[in-house]
């Protein structure tokens, strides 16, 4: 390596760790009081320079739109390293109790970067979160069709019960308005979701 390659890694290292405090200031912002905030504010709150927010975002839209992208990011590897069930719905359990995990440290942020669309629709309209969402909620009813463990249904209507009952401001609601545990609320709102589609609650 290179003597300048070896200043560059720390450089863009700390670049990497300066972007991080700044989204994770904008998800406290956005818990706090909504998108009504400065990229300055943001900045502060990160402890960093505002020029530093500017070299990473040109506004707060495209630091909550980088905030909103990385949850996702995060939340459909997440499903995709729970290892792979026996059981469908066992796949099925693990994946509600990881959403629910997920969604009571974020939910209160995301609730305020809604789409006024359907999720159906925004399926069908290059929406990468919403087509990553589908595509791994589908494959699961799927399952669990096949296997016996619900009974057949039109998996677009299962899919659309799945993302309603999980909806991140019902998972705030649970955790923090009810002060139930991220495991607690995960337990009701899986069996509600199980009754739904037919299988065991």
């Amino acid at each position: 390596m290179s003597a300048a390659d070896a200043r560059e890694r720390p450089r863009r290292g700390d670049a990497r760790l300066r972007r991080a405090a700044l989204l994770a200031a904008v998800g406290e912002l956005l818990a706090e009081r909504g998108p009504g905030f400065s990229l300055a504010e943001a900045a502060g709150l990160a402890g960093v320079s505002t020029a530093t927010a500017y070299r990473n975002f040109s506004d707060t839209a495209s630091a909550v739109d980088a905030f909103f992208a990385e949850l996702i990011a995060d939340l459909l590897e997440a499903f995709d390293r729970l290892p792979e069930a026996t059981d469908p719905l066992d796949g099925v359990r693990a994946v509600c109790r990881e959403w629910v995990a997920q969604a009571s440290r974020w939910g209160a942020a995301a609730v305020h970067i809604r789409s006024p669309r359907g999720v159906l629709a925004r399926r069908g309209a290059e929406d990468s979160f919403v087509g990553g969402l589908y595509e791994r909620l589908a494959r699961l009813v799927e399952a669990a069709i096949e296997s016996g463990g619900v009974p057949r249904q039109d998996v677009r209507f299962a899919v659309l019960m799945w993302v309603t009952i999980f909806d991140e401001r019902v998972v705030v609601d649970l955790t923090r308005t009810l002060g139930w545990s991220a495991e607690e609320a995960a337990e009701h709102l899986t069996g509600a979701l199980l009754r739904v589609l037919g299988g065991v609650g």
